[in-house]
């Protein structure tokens, strides 16, 4: 109970410290790449995203065989949910975009964080598809999920993209209770593999 008071406590102090941080972001200067952009937007959203895994007092073993690849990356999870896309979205290296629910962006401040960076809104297929190709086009990373709205194993096959499948252990025994919930420490493993292009694959999901 004391660590998940923490958390909100944290929440609140966070949102409230980087309302000044959210004004400057959306003063870039345009000259620069959209990567570079994203990459500044998302250096506050990532520490904040570590710092309420680092409250839980949780520790994070990850396991890569090799480097990501560079340029755009498709980051694939079997079942994504919001501990899950914390974990990643705070812990890989490059800024990666996802997909959120759209009742998320009318939440005060939080929904503008999201559209500054450019977070998808889930919805309409096609309207989400589209989205997801112009991120892809400017060099931008995903984080998708096997269960979402897009097809990320079609999508890295019809682009001709690196898929990395990711996996996470640990995650459920973060949060206990049902009405008052509390927050305990968990070992969390956070592992992915081999990047692989579907167009090259003929078994796609192992």
């Amino acid at each position: 109970m004391v660590r998940y008071s923490l958390l909100v406590v944290y929440i609140v102090y966070m949102l409230l410290k980087n309302m000044k941080q959210l004004f400057n972001q959306t003063m870039l200067d345009p000259r620069l790449s959209y990567k570079k952009q994203m990459t500044l937007v998302y250096e506050q959203p990532k520490a904040f995203l570590e710092g309420c895994i680092d409250i839980s007092g949780s520790v994070v073993t990850i396991h890569q065989p090799e480097p990501i690849p560079h340029g755009p990356v498709l980051y694939v999870h079997p079942r994504l949910r919001l501990a899950e896309l914390a974990l990643i979205a705070g812990y890989i290296e490059e800024p990666a975009g996802f997909i959120a629910n759209p009742k998320v962006f009318r939440l005060p401040f939080i929904g503008q964080w999201l559209d500054r960076m450019d977070v998808i809104s889930d919805g309409d297929s096609e309207k989400v598809y589209e989205d997801v190709t112009k991120q892809l086009e400017k060099g931008q990373s995903l984080i998708l999920s096997l269960d979402g709205s897009i097809d990320p194993v079609e999508l890295a096959a019809r682009y001709h993209l690196p898929l990395v499948m990711v996996e996470t252990k640990g995650t459920d025994n973060m949060q206990k209770g049902s009405f008052f919930k509390r927050l305990k420490p968990a070992d969390i493993e956070l592992s992915f593999s081999k990047a692989y292009i579907p167009a090259n694959e003929k078994q796609l999901r192992a």
